[in-house]
This record gives C-alpha cells, structure tokens and sequence, in this order.
C-alpha cells in the first residue's frame, strides 16, 4: 500500500508541473496577443502619448470608473485601482470610495500593458523540473506496482 501511495504522489507531482506548464504558456500567449494586437507596427509613441483618457461623465466612485473602463477586465478590482491610482496620482487616492468628479479626464493604461505588467514577474519565477520521475517503461518502477486481479 505505501509503494502505492508513493506512486500516486510521484504522479501528482508530475501532473502539477504539467499543469503549471500549461498555465504558463497560455498566460504568456494571451499576453503576446494583447500586446501584438495593441502595438503599431513600425511607431513608437512615447508613453504619455499612448495612454488613452477617459472623461468622467457623472461624479462615481473608483470601482464605478474601473467598471466603466476595464469592463470585462479578469483582473481585480484592487490591483485595476492601484494602476488608475499609479497613473493619476493627483487625482486618484486608491481609496474605493473615493469619487471621481464629473467632467475630470483620467489617464487610462492599455489593458494588455496592465496584464503583461501583473503577470510577467509571476511567470519567469516557474521553476523548471531538473529530472524527469519514473515511467511506466521502466521495468524496476513497475515492480513497486500494486496489481489488483
């Protein structure tokens, strides 16, 4: 029964990494896409240029305004504050019930430079595995095995 259980936590271990893999080239192929959709293709703007704004309508909190601007945004609402606060300082606290008067024109950072910019730091720090574990080819792995009839 332990060579059993061993066996299961060595496969667990192998799916995890597998899985985390998975994660990771699917991170880092939306973020190449966000960024190559949001890229011109030969200019460089400088980055204050780059930034849309927004004009805030009717006086509304923060959380109001990101719901506005980053409307199907799957990042959350506290890291979204924090770069509208980052970009506005003069204007924006970070408090979320904070409001925004009508009429200010807020700067807005590209959605897709927000998520390279979260997501980068967590995907460089994957570590890779440094040997493969046991196959079931291998004849001495296969002797720990439990057989059922």
């Amino acid at each position: 029964m332990t060579h059993a259980l061993s066996y299961a936590q060595t496969m667990m271990t192998h799916t995890l990494r597998a899985t985390r893999k998975v994660c990771t080239f699917a991170a880092l192929s939306c973020i190449l896409a966000s960024s190559a959709l949001a890229s011109t293709p030969s200019e460089e703007k400088p980055a204050a240029a780059a930034m849309p704004t927004h004009k805030v309508a009717q006086s509304a909190s923060i959380d109001r305004v990101i719901q506005t601007v980053y409307a199907n945004s799957p990042l959350n609402a506290a890291v979204l504050r924090k770069v509208l606060a980052d970009a506005n300082p003069k204007v924006i606290t970070g408090n979320p019930q904070q409001r925004v008067k009508a009429g200010t024109t807020i700067m807005v950072p590209d959605h897709g430079h927000v998520v390279k910019n979260i997501l980068m730091p967590h995907v460089a720090a994957v570590p890779e595995p440094q040997e493969p574990g046991p196959s079931a080819s291998e004849s001495s792995t296969r002797r720990q095995w439990v057989r059922f009839p």
